[in-house]
């Protein structure tokens, strides 16, 4: 599937029911539903480790990390380290600031926008 129709199915997809700021989330970053759960669980223990938010949302460990993982790279959350006591260190997960988030949302509906103007610009009877 190319990134085209990755956005036309995004946009449909987006269009169909009531969107809630979670369904807005996966049609227009592309997040998964485990993943918008693990960011969600951030925005109420931000500065939190795996093992928080595992627990918190009730998920196993590894499944946590692996959203984390992809929403790090989708720059929707950012990663610290704490230095402990008995030595080594822990990562500590916060979720990007709202209005940051807000304005990457716009700025993704901005493309999609200006997308769907060009196939209607460009739409001819033959």
């Amino acid at each position: 599937m190319d990134n085209s129709e990755t956005m036309e199915t995004r946009i449909v997809e987006l269009l169909e029911g009531e969107p809630t700021f979670s369904h807005i989330l996966k049609c227009v970053l592309g997040i998964t539903p485990s993943e918008i759960e693990v960011y969600m669980a951030l925005f109420k223990h931000p500065d939190s480790g795996v093992d928080e938010i595992a627990e918190s949302i009730d998920k196993d460990r590894s499944g946590v990390y692996r959203s984390l993982q992809s929403l790090l790279e989708k720059g929707l959350v950012e990663r610290d380290y704490r230095i402990l006591k008995q030595g080594g260190y822990k990562y500590l997960y916060k979720p990007i600031p709202v209005d940051e988030l807000k304005n990457r949302l716009k700025n993704e509906l901005r493309q999609w926008y200006k997308k769907l103007s060009e196939i209607v610009n460009g739409f001819e009877l033959e």
